[in-house]
């Protein structure tokens, strides 16, 4: 009864006739539509998903199988093109609300997940190829042709969930079941060739674990788009590595060892079919549910990149980590292995994907959420126990209250000022904290954290350490600004102080183009989470102002603690747009592009000085600080300023 609910209305169309139906419901599912005649056109492709039915209440089973899904009429409330037992649990949860009156508002989240209602993507039933697509595919099958065997061919992975997301992909895997890579890559060129197409030769990139490449790929590029060719296989991890051993495999074999469900979706070129051998990639697209094939522990402690993987992809399409794997997560054998068996550089890769996508302070909110942060921002034994037990709660905190900053603004910033915003305003409690770094020198612990533990560019190292420097700045000349007397802001420049506009002007060349992420980041340093850590004298009182733990409360979402009051935010964006005001008041945005009005010959010469020298670097300052106390100021006018300070100084 329950599947037949679940099927009104809709038109399932049974794949082949090799396999046949073995239920009690065999009777009822006979009276469904026998496949179409004809497949589908080049430009959509159908569903097929062999997956284990779920099991109803009275114990109906049904074999595993491969089932087509006429798009047009199936509506299944759960997944693309299959039922599974989340799919018939929903059916029947739907029955009990509408008889007892719930309405749809009322559903709590799917139980072993940590789902929050949020905005998912639309999931589309059907794979749309463009045209490049159309005619790569062709050339591929023309290829295949050739094969001393029959060859199938596959997209694998990433392509084929952000085709059902309606996204366009230049990440085209394919994944070949009888031959390597190398091997189908010169069938490619004999079939361009016969056609009197333009040949590439395919570059081999060798196995490199460290980088993810775990099997020799080849890589070519056809009809304008780059695509890697490798072989089905199946892996096995020796203990305490995350080097698997590689072996031909089945398209099964080759889906359960994906890291996710969403990522184990294979698109059938040969027959123009999305093919889920999961059983659950494309109903936990639909729901947004990130999910692991096999054991979600034994699949981190295979390779505890993942887990960071887990992180990226739930906050990039707005998923929700199943329970269990939020388990194997936050397990400690799990992070210890993320922390001695995976490099550095595939740590800050992961990391750099999360800071460049949508969410970034989702992914950062996560991180915390599962106890990762201290694993990937990762300081020395004796620096971390100095620390107090919720100082990443408040470094998140202070991330996402600059993020929400910056979009109250609606300021646009770049990939990279975003990133250096970003970074600088996570480690912010840490700013004053000190590590030994080489050669026993003392350095700040956030370039210790974005040099050594994800090993990030030392651009990005240096901008985190000036930006916290500079922030205090900005927030010293905000509280002078705000002390002057009259609200106009052009009021203010005219009675300002010459001091004032020079501090303001120093701060600006010190970040040049990127100045206002400093005058950004200055309010937050006002906020109660981001009181410094760390330090003597900053432990206690960071303790004491710090935001509560969210420790043993794994699961709470962002909405239960991380997101910023909007009063902060608001104060925040006041700060920011009084610092703004005034650096244009003063004419000092794009002093950070000026030209001197005096270089250092013509000081030199000016103060008849015989050689360079302290006293030059003297009043080479002394000119400039002029300079930006009076950007309309001419060159003769800046000359007599030098000479007059001159005298007196040598008084």
């Amino acid at each position: 009864h329950m599947l037949m609910t679940l099927l009104k209305g809709s038109r399932l169309v049974c794949a082949s006739t090799s396999s046949t139906l073995r239920s009690p419901a065999r009777a009822a599912a006979r009276t469904l539509t026998s496949p179409p005649a004809t497949r589908p056109a080049t430009t959509s492709c159908q569903i097929s998903s062999p997956v284990p039915w779920g099991a109803c209440a009275a114990s109906v089973q049904l074999c595993k199988r491969t089932a087509w899904i006429s798009s047009a009429n199936f509506a299944a409330p759960h997944g693309i093109g299959c039922i599974s037992r989340s799919s018939i649990s929903a059916a029947s949860a739907q029955q009990a609300q509408h008889s007892s009156g719930s309405s749809a508002s009322d559903t709590q989240p799917v139980p072993g997940s940590t789902r929050v209602k949020r905005a998912m993507p639309p999931v589309r039933d059907t794979v749309v190829l463009n045209e490049l697509e159309q005619e790569l595919f062709s050339t591929l099958l023309g290829a295949a042709q050739r094969a001393p065997t029959p060859t199938t061919l596959r997209c694998a992975g990433g392509w084929v969930r952000d085709k059902l997301l309606g996204r366009d992909s230049l990440d085209i895997d394919i994944a070949l079941d009888t031959m390597l890579g190398k091997d189908f890559a010169e069938l490619v060129n004999q079939h361009l060739s016969s056609q009197g197409k333009e040949v590439r030769t395919a570059a081999v990139i060798q196995s490199n674990p460290e980088q993810s490449k775990h099997l020799e790929t080849a890589r070519l590029k056809i009809s304008g788009l780059w695509i890697d060719l490798v072989n089905l296989r199946s892996e096995t991890y020796a203990q305490g590595s995350r080097i698997p051993t590689m072996e031909f495999g089945t398209p099964e074999q080759d889906a359960l060892r994906r890291d996710f469900t969403i990522n184990s979706l294979f698109y059938n070129i040969n027959k123009g079919v999305v093919e889920d051998f999961t059983g659950r990639g494309i109903a936990d697209l639909r729901e947004g549910i990130i999910r692991t094939p096999l054991s979600p522990t034994e699949t981190f402690l295979d390779d505890p990149l993942r887990v960071l993987r887990a992180v990226r992809f739930a906050a990039r399409f707005a998923c929700d980590l199943e329970q269990s794997v939020e388990d194997a997560a936050a397990n400690e054998q799990v992070q210890a292995a993320l922390g001695q068996k995976v490099s550095k550089e595939r740590v800050g890769a992961e990391l750099e994907g999360m800071f460049n996508g949508p969410s970034p302070v989702e992914s950062m909110q996560l991180l915390q959420r599962l106890s990762l942060f201290p694993v990937v921002f990762a300081l020395p034994p004796a620096t971390q126990k100095a620390l107090p037990a919720d100082y990443a709660l408040a470094c998140v905190r202070c991330m996402a209250t600059t993020h929400a900053l910056v979009q109250a603004a609606g300021i646009q910033l770049d990939k990279e000022e975003s990133r250096f915003l970003l970074m600088a305003a996570l480690l912010l409690p840490l700013r004053g904290c000190v590590v030994l770094g080489p050669k026993n020198k003392p350095i700040p612990a956030s370039a210790a954290i974005v040099r050594e533990s994800i090993k990030w560019r030392t651009k990005d190292a240096d901008m985190a350490v000036l930006l916290h420097e500079t922030a205090q700045q900005f927030l010293d000349i905000h509280q002078q600004v705000a002390a002057m007397d009259g609200s106009d802001a052009t009021v203010r420049a005219q009675n300002a102080p010459e001091g004032l506009r020079v501090q303001l002007g120093m701060v600006i060349r010190k970040l040049k183009q990127h100045w206002h992420l400093g005058a950004l980041l200055a309010p937050i340093l006002s906020t109660p989470q981001a009181a410094p850590v760390g330090t003597e004298e900053s432990t206690t009182a960071a303790t004491a102002a710090a935001p509560s733990s969210s420790t043993g409360q794994r699961g709470v979402t962002a909405a239960g603690g991380n997101e910023p009051a909007s009063e902060e935010v608001v104060r925040c964006k006041e700060v920011y747009g009084t610092l703004k005001a005034a650096a244009s008041a003063f004419g000092l945005e794009e002093c950070w592009q000026w030209k001197p009005l005096l270089d250092g010959k013509q000081v030199q010469a000016l103060l008849e000085l015989q050689k360079p020298g302290p006293e030059l670097g003297k009043a080479m300052g002394e000119a400039l600080n002029w300079q930006l106390a009076h950007p309309s100021g001419s060159l003769e006018e800046c000359q007599q300023h030098v000479k007059e300070w001159w005298q007196k100084h040598k008084a």
